[in-house]
């Protein structure tokens, strides 16, 4: 008898010893920085990357997202609101509101980085623009999203027009009537290069508006109808038949019906729909002496 109480107290003795040993070693990795699961930041971060990912319950993501902002020392009493602000294959970036301080930037990857910066003012306000936005009751349950209607999102945009938000109506209208000029434009040209090939004849139809136009008309001439033409810019002269006299950078001078043409030649040195020279309204006197 006396030996089985011997035996009994020996095993009690080896295991409270291995109790102590267990209690010793706790708290030696607790003090070296050894976490348990639930508290190592890296797998909050993964439960948070992966509360997102997979659709989670809102009230499950906020609560993991108070929890690791809390581990790393910022304040976080109650989250209020999340917004995914951006969402990539391997990383979430979120934006947080505590209760009583400004807003967290929260970034989790699915390699468990974490990164939580903010609570200074640092980070922007939140925005239904950028993400949808969760908001909590007081209790910790969901009490509504950003979510909006087609008709709300109508009524918001005429409202932003109206107040001038990021867009007034000024704007609007500047770069509608910017646009409609740009197609009254590209039709006009259309439909006077169309007209000008219905207007030729069968075997010229095939004449490029840009085509190199032969002018046939010597310096003299082109020099005697400048004499008899009105001079409207440094570079362009109005002859009494209508055509357009169009000197150009290297002082070329070519024919043109169009004023526009003629200085977009000047300009530009765009030869497009020019025409040949018109009969001047008297002979130059170097060519009549040559007839003579």
């Amino acid at each position: 008898m006396i030996l089985k109480l011997l035996r009994i107290e020996k095993l009690v003795s080896v295991v409270s010893l291995f109790a102590l040993g267990l209690l010793s070693f706790a708290n030696s990795a607790n003090a070296q920085g050894f976490l348990s699961l639930e508290q190592d930041p890296r797998q909050m971060a993964l439960d948070v990357f992966a509360g997102v990912n997979r659709g989670s319950p809102p009230e499950t993501v906020a609560l993991k997202l108070s929890q690791l902002i809390n581990a790393y020392r910022f304040r976080c009493t109650r989250l209020t609101d999340y917004q995914i602000f951006k969402a990539r294959p391997n990383m979430v970036d979120i934006k947080a509101k505590c209760s009583g301080d400004s807003l967290y930037g929260v970034t989790v990857a699915s390699n468990g980085y974490v990164a939580i910066y903010g609570g200074n003012g640092m980070v922007a306000q939140l925005d239904r623009r950028d993400g949808l936005i969760v908001s909590f009751a007081a209790d910790g349950r969901l009490e509504s999203d950003s979510r909006v209607t087609a008709g709300e999102a109508f009524d918001e945009t005429v409202e932003r027009l109206e107040l001038g938000d990021d867009y007034n109506l000024l704007y609007v209208l500047g770069l509608f009537s910017t646009l409609l000029a740009v197609v009254t434009a590209i039709t006009v040209i259309w439909l006077r290069m169309w007209r000008t090939r219905k207007g030729k004849k069968r075997r010229h139809r095939g004449i490029k508006p840009m085509a190199k136009h032969a002018v046939s008309a010597t310096s003299n001439v082109k020099n005697q109808l400048l004499e008899e033409s009105i001079q409207i810019s440094k570079k362009l002269y109005k002859h009494p038949s209508g055509v357009y006299i169009a000197r150009g950078k290297y002082g070329k001078r070519r024919f043109f019906r169009s004023r526009m043409w003629a200085a977009a030649y000047t300009s530009l040195g765009w030869r497009m729909f020019e025409v040949s020279a018109p009969e001047p309204l008297a002979y130059p006197e170097s060519v009549a002496a040559e007839e003579m």
